[in-house]
């Protein structure tokens, strides 16, 4: 078991999801802000050029999902950073100058920015967290700091609208870095003993080399067009060794066989203890000609 190939099938289908709940939000929001218009012409194609986006995405990702997976998570990460951090940093920005009261004009994309932000720490790496928790701060501290020191504008229904929503989100955003952090390191742990308990179950506990269902698992990986040429050995007289020295020494015997065996040849090749004394060996594509002189070596 591969621990990077295993992350990868955890990490595809989690940003195959990421984008398409994203895209999803889009559409929602390219609706409603034509059917409720804004004073601003941006916020009719905004969701728009975000959907486009993460359309672009995902179609990129599906065409080669194992090399790609980590070039769309960062390009994701940027466009939610580049696509709502400058709108809002716009509102508030020229809300403080006077130019507008911000709670009138601020547009209603933070459902939106609060799902991203969630969905990003909860389904991606530990390593893409800091991505977030930077894209969220940007987001939500310029809108608390406006309307704690903005009391008029506060006390007002989408003052306190604004208010509950970031507050209280913040706050889940910093529970769920610990929390993400826990599950990592659980599933690493998992992950661990998975790949112990199955070199474990797949090798002889003696030999340390391949059981049965080892030499089965290894050949399962081996293309079905290669050539092989298969060695079955024994001990001879085995059993008078254990009868007459111990099973101790007996397994001293198995043990320094197994590890002459390793030494032979230095091609590609699969060796096991096929049961008691008796030991197989799979040399994957041997010259023709050197098959006998392979066996004699062994």
């Amino acid at each position: 078991m591969d621990d990077r190939n295993d992350q990868k099938n955890i990490l595809i289908p989690a940003t195959y999801r990421l984008l398409i709940v994203t895209l999803l939000s889009s559409i929602i929001y390219t609706v409603l802000f034509n059917v409720y218009s804004t004073p601003f012409t941006i916020h009719a194609f905004q969701p728009g050029i975000i959907f486009f986006l993460h359309l672009t995405l995902l179609i990129y990702l599906y065409k080669n999902p194992i090399r790609r997976v980590n070039r769309v998570i960062n390009a994701y990460g940027a466009v939610i950073l580049f696509t709502t951090v400058p709108n809002t940093l716009y509102f508030t920005i020229n809300a403080w100058q006077g130019d507008w009261r911000f709670v009138d004009t601020f547009p209603p994309l933070s459902g939106m920015i609060i799902l991203t932000t969630t969905l990003m720490m909860l389904m991606l790496p530990e390593k893409y967290n800091k991505l977030a928790v930077i894209t969220w701060i940007l987001n939500a501290f310029p809108v608390l700091l406006f309307l704690l020191t903005h009391q008029e504008e506060l006390q007002t229904p989408r003052g306190y609208d604004l208010l509950f929503l970031f507050g209280p989100a913040s706050l889940l955003i910093l529970l769920i870095v610990p929390y993400q952090r826990g599950i990592n390191s659980h599933m690493h742990k998992i992950v661990f003993d998975l790949q112990h308990s199955q070199q474990a179950a797949e090798r002889d506990f003696l030999t340390d080399v391949y059981n049965r269902r080892g030499l089965e698992s290894w050949l399962n990986n081996v293309n079905p067009s290669t050539k092989a040429c298969v060695l079955l050995m024994d001990i001879d007289h085995f059993k008078t060794v254990n009868d007459r020295f111990g099973h101790s020494v007996g397994d001293r015997v198995l043990i320094e066989f197994a590890s002459r065996l390793r030494t032979v040849y230095q091609g590609k090749y699969g060796l096991a203890r096929w049961g008691g004394e008796e030991f197989m060996i799979v040399i994957l594509n041997p010259k023709v000609n050197k098959t006998k002189v392979l066996a004699e070596l062994f």
